[in-house]
């Protein structure tokens, strides 16, 4: 009960003081979506998604700005009562504030909230540092980011555009147009810390990025990336080593590694390619294909299989209708993914999309020789509405 009177007073707040303040900005966007699934032997689960968002900024003067992220969601369907824990995976969170609410948890639907975003900024000459659940991307790829130390994010994961954020401190400072030195630390829902420095710089038209740190008081971390382009494209690459704190002495590290490119023709035509190299892989996929769709993401663990390959192809039919197929294949396991999606600009602030996905891998067995899942399908029909 004092969850649902928080979110309504979280609420009304932003309804009200919105119009009142000249330095407020209110944004965001309602969403409805119906899924329908289908795993290995053709039994269907539909589930119907209505999710609400608001970001809301508070520029209280020229140094301060606060800012406040809340997603809602209210999730009906069989899924609900066929995965076990579902309430719990969807409203699970990771950083060390519990931000999540599960105020509805019925047998066929589920309500959740989260502030994903509450921070609070200052800056003032060159220098800015932020306190609060934020997300800090470092990463400079596209669907593999082992760069991106505190906001891991699920590819798949396409309803969630902002991605997800952390409890952190960041610290920035800005040498020039294009260059900045960067100390950020997070903790997470374990207690573990990450902290690590960041430097990037500009030359000969390449964003260009080192940094090393601790993650999770568990690995020592050096890394790098960079982004520029070749021959008209975008290029771009991020590799990361991991050292176990309590091997110190052991000469074997394990590295993650991307590459990225992508070309856009004359006609719209966008082309984009990217690989994965991941020491912390498994040789094959014997957790089936739930090991892919509700995997426990982190720069150590970003993709089941030690190799990936990522191509997709968009094109602009008209000034209103978008076409884009992607693909994805890990040779361990023999992972198969395809991915169309459809999108139609019915206005400046509305929008509706048909999104289809297919996986399909190896036939795998538990421990108990009980086969499990290895292929399924989705079609996704959304609509819309940002404000």
């Amino acid at each position: 009960m004092l969850n649902r009177i928080y979110i309504t007073i979280i609420f009304f707040l932003f309804s009200t003081v919105i119009y009142a303040q000249d330095n407020w900005m209110l944004k965001g966007y309602v969403k409805g979506m119906t899924a329908m699934q289908t795993i290995d032997d053709g039994g269907m689960a539909i589930e119907n998604t209505l999710h609400n968002r608001f970001d809301l900024n508070w520029y209280i003067n020229e140094n301060f700005t606060f800012t406040v992220g809340l997603r809602n969601r209210i999730i009906a369907g069989n899924n609900v009562a066929l995965i076990p824990n579902y309430s719990d995976y969807v409203g699970r969170d990771v950083g060390y504030f519990n931000l999540s609410w599960v105020w509805a948890d019925e047998n066929s639907w589920i309500g959740v909230s989260q502030l994903d975003r509450l921070m609070i900024d200052y800056s003032v000459g060159n220098f800015q540092v932020t306190l609060g659940r934020q997300r800090i991307n470092w990463g400079q790829t596209f669907v593999w980011n082992p760069n991106d130390l505190f906001n891991t994010y699920s590819y798949f994961d396409f309803d969630y555009e902002e991605k997800p954020g952390s409890d952190a401190v960041r610290l920035q400072y800005y040498i020039g147009e294009s260059s900045k030195i960067e100390l950020s630390t997070s903790i997470n829902s374990d207690d573990k810390i990450t902290s690590a420095l960041l430097y990037r710089f500009n030359t000969h038209g390449y964003d260009i990025q080192f940094l090393g740190g601790v993650f999770t008081e568990s690995d020592y971390v050096i890394g790098g990336g960079w982004s520029g382009s070749i021959a008209g494209g975008g290029f771009s690459g991020e590799m990361t080593y991991y050292h176990p704190i309590e091997n110190i002495s052991d000469e074997n590290g394990t590295i993650t590694a991307t590459l990225h490119y992508d070309y856009t023709f004359s006609n719209s035509l966008n082309l984009q390619f990217e690989t994965l190299y991941n020491g912390f892989g498994a040789d094959d996929m014997e957790g089936g294909l739930g090991e892919v769709i509700f995997m426990d993401l982190s720069p150590k663990n970003l993709f089941p299989t030690k190799v990936a390959l990522f191509g997709s192809g968009g094109y602009q039919i008209s000034p209103l209708i978008n076409l884009m197929l992607a693909g994805m294949y890990g040779p361990e396991g023999n992972f198969v993914y395809f991915g169309p999606t459809l999108a139609y600009s019915m206005s400046d602030t509305m929008e509706l999309a048909v999104i289809g996905q297919y996986y399909s891998m190896d036939k795998v067995e538990d421990n108990e020789g009980n086969p499990l899942p290895n292929s399924g399908s989705a079609l996704f029909v959304r609509l819309k509405w940002a404000f």
